[in-house]
């Protein structure tokens, strides 16, 4: 009745038989999980990365607290197995949304947003020199900064610059026909 893996894994264990053991369904599962994330990674958009294998790391988080549990309180494995295995589910679940939340945006790349040089701009209240106003920028409504040395009228069309926070750093439209 024994297979032929479960002997070599009976003498591999020092047991008379080889038991399979929740530490190791969960690290069968953490393998499984972790191949399947680096082999679909490609084929996700970017925002639905590293989903799979998180679930993979906390089910492998899952293996090694069981082992140690056992080690540690030298429990049986069939109470553990059949009766309380609804929570072992439980803490895996909870363990891979933290590590979703805290974890997986650390390996997300995003892409920064960069204004481009010399944008334009039509302001909607007066801009004094130095201070800030407000300009519709791509058809929404944007704190600007005035970086000439005179103030710039309302309905005047001005040149992003930069962007520094939520706030466009701008000057009038005279100023840069002029340079030129």
């Amino acid at each position: 009745m024994y297979s032929i893996l479960s002997w070599p894994l009976a003498l591999a264990t020092n047991q008379p038989t080889f038991a399979f053991t929740p530490p190791m369904l969960w690290l069968l599962i953490a393998v499984v999980l972790s191949a399947i994330d680096l082999f679909i990674q490609k084929t996700q958009p970017q925002k639905y990365r590293f989903y799979v294998l998180m679930m993979g790391v906390s089910a492998l988080i899952e293996s090694l607290i069981l082992w140690r549990g056992s080690i540690a309180f030298d429990f049986s494995w069939a109470n553990v197995m059949y009766e309380d295995f609804d929570w072992q589910i439980f803490y895996w679940m909870g363990i891979s949304l933290a590590l979703i939340i805290w974890i997986r945006p650390i390996f997300i790349v995003r892409k920064k947003f960069v204004i481009p040089e010399a944008t334009e701009a039509t302001t909607i209240s007066e801009i004094l020199s130095g201070e800030t106003g407000m300009v519709i920028y791509e058809g929404a409504s944007w704190k600007a900064r005035n970086e000439d040395s005179q103030g710039i009228a309302p309905r005047q069309k001005v040149y992003v610059l930069r962007r520094e926070g939520n706030t466009l750093i701008v000057v009038p439209d005279k100023l840069i026909h002029i340079n030129n």
